[in-house]
C-alpha cells in the first residue's frame, strides 16, 4: 500500500493477486464507462457468428421428391418421337397449334347412323317417308301459327282433344293409312305386321267403349315394323306395356276386354274421327298440344 494525496492506492501487485485475508479488487480504465445490463447483451449478440468448421450447404431444393419434381415438365416434350395415336396435346404451346376438329353437318351424322338432338336416325335403309319424319319433327302449335291460311281454306285440321296420350313418343308424324273396324282388331293387326316406313295408322273403331281393339303385342311389331304411330278412335289394353314402346299412341281411353276375331272392317277409306274427316294418304302430326291432319307434307 502507497500513500499519495491522502489517498490510499493498492499496491501495484495487487491488481492480479489476490492478497491473504483481503477481498479481490479490480482496477478498470480511466475512460470506462458502466453500461446496463441490457446493452450489454445486445452488443454481444450483434457481432458477428463465429466461422463454422465445414463448408456451409446449399439451400433446400423446393421439391422434396420425385412426386413433385416430375408432374410438371420443365421444358416441351419433343413430339416428333412420340407416337400419332395420341392426340390430345401435353403442351400449352401445341394447344394453339393444332388446329380445330372440323364440324359435322346434321345430314352426315344421320347418314352415320348417329344420335340427333331429337330422335336417334335409324342404321337400316328406309323409304324417304320414314327418313323426312324422323329429321323433322313439327311442333302442333307451330304448325298453325305458321300456316294460318292452310287453316282458312280446310287444307290443315285439327282434332278435337279426345284422346289419351301413350306410348314413349310423344311427338310423332307421317303419312296416314286409315282402317274403319268396330270391336274387332283382326285387320288392325295385319296391317301391323307390314313395314310401317315411318306411316301413322289412324283405325275408326267407332267411339266404341265397350272394348279395347289394341293391345300390347300389336304394338310392339309396330315399333319393330317402323311404324311412327296409331291413333285408335276407341280403346286400348294392356298399357303398361305401351307405355313401354317407343311408338306413339292415341286413344280414347282404356279397357280390359278384348275385342272379336272375325276381320271385318274397311282399308283405305276416309273415316271422321273427333270431328274431322281425314283421307288415306294425308299427313298427321301429334304432339301434347293436339293432333292436326294435312292434306301435304308441311314444314316450318
Amino acid at each position: 500500500m502507497c500513500k499519495k494525496a491522502g489517498k490510499i492506492l493498492p499496491h501495484p501487485d495487487s491488481r492480479t493477486r489476490p492478497q491473504a485475508g483481503r477481498q479481490t479488487q479490480t482496477l478498470l480504465p480511466a475512460n470506462h464507462v458502466t453500461r446496463p445490463h441490457s446493452q450489454r447483451v445486445g452488443a454481444l449478440r450483434r457481432q458477428p457468428p463465429l466461422p463454422l468448421p465445414f463448408p456451409s450447404l446449399p439451400p433446400p431444393s423446393r421439391a422434396r421428391n420425385n412426386f413433385f419434381t416430375n408432374t410438371i415438365p420443365s421444358h416441351p416434350p419433343d413430339r416428333a418421337n412420340q407416337p400419332q395415336s395420341n392426340p390430345s396435346p401435353d403442351w400449352p404451346d401445341q394447344i394453339a397449334a393444332d388446329p380445330p376438329l372440323p364440324r359435322r353437318r346434321r345430314s352426315e351424322a344421320v347418314e352415320e347412323g348417329g344420335r340427333d338432338e331429337v330422335v336417334v336416325a335409324s342404321s337400316r335403309s328406309a323409304p324417304s317417308a320414314e327418313a323426312n319424319m324422323a329429321a323433322l319433327p313439327l311442333a302442333t302449335a307451330e304448325v298453325c301459327d305458321a300456316n294460318s291460311h292452310l287453316i282458312m281454306n280446310g287444307e290443315l285440321r285439327a282434332l278435337q282433344p279426345v284422346f289419351q296420350i301413350y306410348g314413349r313418343r310423344q311427338v310423332f308424324a307421317g303419312p296416314i293409312v286409315t282402317l274403319k273396324v268396330y270391336e274387332d282388331n283382326v285387320l288392325v293387326r295385319e296391317f301391323l305386321e307390314e313395314k310401317g316406313h315411318g306411316r301413322v295408322l289412324v283405325v275408326d273403331g267407332g267411339g266404341s267403349l265397350r272394348c279395347a281393339i289394341l293391345g300390347g303385342n300389336p304394338v310392339q311389331q309396330a315399333q319393330n315394323n317402323g311404324w311412327a304411330g296409331i291413333v285408335v278412335n276407341g280403346c286400348i289394353r294392356d298399357v303398361d306395356e305401351i307405355n313401354g314402346c317407343d311408338i306413339g299412341v292415341r286413344a280414347l281411353n282404356s279397357h280390359p276386354m278384348k275385342a272379336n276375331k272375325k276381320g271385318i272392317g274397311e282399308k283405305h277409306v276416309p273415316v271422321t274421327i273427333a270431328g274431322t274427316r281425314i283421307c288415306d294418304g294425308e299427313w298427321l302430326y301429334a304432339d301434347t298440344d293436339g293432333i292436326l291432319v294435312s292434306r301435304t307434307e308441311l314444314a316450318v
